[in-house]
């Protein structure tokens, strides 16, 4: 049985066939942990970020809030080639409060909040871990497309996101028209000057207590980035203590001493020497589409990071057995067979287990 420090750590599940998403990624006190509560819109066309919630028929067309942003670079250079913003739906998960760029010296933000892999909503950026430190680039750039993929927020922006856009909220991302006048006039009026005096007086009193866990696989690798893509800072040996910064799947933000990266979260245990993750399980070889029907023409209810953790319910739903149905965090649906591998995943316990 794992212990209590898992279950207040990682998400639980009802059961097999019925994951449940949960506030377990988001160690401060979340003001929303209901994640049908808001959909959010990210319109890359007019570098605007749009919070609904639902009518009084149940659709989401009530706007509650609405942000201007910093996007993915669209054009690029052979020194600085295109990053743009990843288009599609997908599922709020990892955040951290003041996070550095493990893959840039001197780069720091605010309220991290996961959109997929290295994609997150989070602040414009700090030279330091220290809120008087924001630099006047990123303040300025704001309204255009500049990022390398993240989307940057003023601070009391990403903070809103950061404490009510909870674990398995829906993001989509989406290129609407140019709408005259609609960036310009989410932008602050305050100068870059006032703005840090303003912005200084955003902060959180108590802090986070680092988690502690430990490299279960011999040779696990860590990146500067949530992707096997990204380059590799060091092995560590199996028993090697780490300091989680970021909760998710299917990676955990750690440092090791003074050095932060990224591991996958199969490759740790919150038990040192009790493996909680299997070699057999269910992940995604590829980001892929969870769909309605097992039908590639059916509607697309999500994109599927890869090496994320799934769960089969069902398999050789058609004739042909190309397709299986799996839950995705909440969210059942249907994926081609071919996409779904066996090999380390994460367990995560169900309530019957825990009861």
């Amino acid at each position: 049985m794992i212990k209590s420090t898992l279950r207040n750590a990682m998400v639980l599940l009802l059961a097999a066939a019925m994951l449940l998403p949960a506030p377990a990624y988001a160690r401060d006190e979340m003001q929303n942990t209901d994640p049908d509560k808001y959909y959010i819109e990210v319109d890359t066309g007019n570098q605007v970020v749009t919070v609904f919630q639902k009518d009084d028929e149940g659709e989401y067309t009530r706007i509650v809030r609405r942000f201007v942003c910093t996007t993915g670079k669209t054009k690029g250079t052979e020194e600085d080639p295109a990053s743009p913003t990843p288009g599609g739906k997908w599922k709020i998960g990892a955040r951290e409060r003041f996070g550095k760029f493990a893959a840039f010296e001197g780069e720091y933000s605010r309220y991290w909040t996961q959109v997929v892999g290295g994609i997150y909503f989070h602040s414009i950026m700090f030279g330091k871990r220290d809120v008087n430190e924001l630099k006047k680039s990123p303040f300025r750039n704001l309204g255009n497309a500049a990022s390398h993929g993240c989307i940057r927020l003023y601070i009391e922006d990403a903070k809103w996101l950061y404490d009510n856009a909870c674990f398995g909220t829906t993001v989509n991302i989406v290129t609407r028209s140019r709408q005259k006048g609609l960036t310009s006039s989410l932008k602050t009026d305050m100068d870059f000057d006032e703005y840090v005096e303003f912005q200084a007086n955003i902060y959180d009193e108590e802090p986070l207590e680092d988690l502690t866990a430990w490299i279960s696989v011999d040779r696990t690798e860590m990146r500067t980035g949530n992707g096997t893509n990204d380059k590799l800072i060091k092995k560590l040996d199996k028993d090697t203590e780490v300091k989680v910064l970021q909760e998710g799947d299917p990676w955990v933000k750690v440092a090791v001493g003074e050095r932060e990266g990224y591991v996958r979260r199969c490759y740790i245990t919150y038990e040192k020497g009790v493996m909680q993750s299997r070699e057999d399980g269910y992940f995604v070889a590829g980001t892929q589409y969870l769909y309605a029907e097992p039908d590639t023409k059916a509607e697309k209810l999500y994109k599927v990071a890869r090496h994320s953790t799934i769960v089969v319910t069902e398999e050789d739903v058609d004739e042909d057995g190309k397709w299986v149905k799996v839950n995705y965090w909440g969210t059942e649906g249907y994926m081609q067979r071919r996409y779904i591998k066996t090999g380390w995943a994460t367990i995560y316990e169900t309530e019957e287990e825990q009861a």
